[in-house]
């Protein structure tokens, strides 16, 4: 990290807490550091809309630099704007935002690697939150079933919903440090984007660093520097699914080294540190 005090501040939003909980956990953690040091060379900050006005304020002042990344659109949490004036640079992962405000494109990352050796069980696996994108999720889970895709879904719920048959409910949070240990068996790696947003889950990072193909409903995906044909699908069109068989069939094409590399944490790091 070349010396720097680098202190970063997520919330915890991984496990099955609610709101509150989230909230009096990020603002104690935050006040921690900030009690810490007198200064500091860089103070990252995420979901800033969880701290006060005051706490943002005096954290600015103990910072040379301060950086703030937005995770979601600003269309999505309008409330990201008042930040704009505030941070010498911000960060955002969907493109039209970084276009009309100016501000700093970053991608999702991936921290797990694999060398995809093992045997798979299932063609396709899928994790998700129950929300708005159950819709697609059922046209997609039917296709599966109709053309024999071997599938395994788990779906975060908390109350009781009508869902396809190969997903299953589950009542709590899978933690984003073991999530990716549910793509082991499968093949292929199922990603649906939110509606009215550009920017990439972490799906596909993480589909990098296991080495397992992707498929995604998000047409983006093809302006980024590792889309390959071979190992990413499409779907263009959620009323006319058309998956080649063939792509179910072939194995998963290595990408260059230094691509793997960029999208690694250590890289992604490093980068928003020296203000790449």
């Amino acid at each position: 990290m070349g010396g720097k005090d680098l202190q970063l501040l997520f919330k915890n939003s991984f496990r099955k807490k609610s709101k509150r909980e989230k909230k009096d956990e990020y603002i104690k953690e935050f006040i921690k550091f900030i009690n810490e040091s007198n200064d500091y060379d860089v103070l990252l900050i995420n979901a800033p809309y969880l701290l006060t006005n005051n706490q943002i304020e005096i954290a600015l002042k103990k910072t040379k630099l301060s950086v703030v990344i937005f995770w979601d659109s600003i269309e999505k949490i309008p409330m990201q704007k008042k930040y704009l004036e505030d941070f010498d640079i911000i960060y955002s992962f969907e493109p039209d935002d970084c276009a009309k405000y100016h501000l700093k494109k970053i991608t999702n990352f991936y921290f797990a690697e694999s060398n995809n050796d093992s045997n798979n069980l299932y063609d396709v696996c899928y994790l998700a939150t129950y929300d708005e994108r159950i819709k697609v999720a059922e046209r997609i889970f039917k296709y599966f079933d109709e053309h024999n895709i071997s599938v395994k879904g788990k779906m975060f719920a908390r109350r009781r919903q009508r869902l396809p048959k190969s997903i299953e409910r589950i009542k709590e949070i899978i933690p984003f440090s073991k999530s990716y240990k549910y793509y082991l068996d499968s093949k292929i790696i199922l990603d649906i984007a939110h509606p009215h947003q550009k920017g990439l889950s972490f799906r596909p990072y993480e589909a990098i660093g296991l080495r397992k193909k992707l498929i995604t409903t998000n047409k983006d995906i093809v302006n980024y520097d590792f889309y390959n044909p071979n190992n990413i699908f499409v779907i263009e069109d959620i009323d006319n699914i058309t998956i080649p068989l063939e792509f179910f069939k072939t194995d998963y094409q290595e990408i260059d080294i230094k691509l793997r590399e960029k999208y690694h944490i250590k890289n992604w790091i490093h980068n928003i540190i020296n203000g790449n």
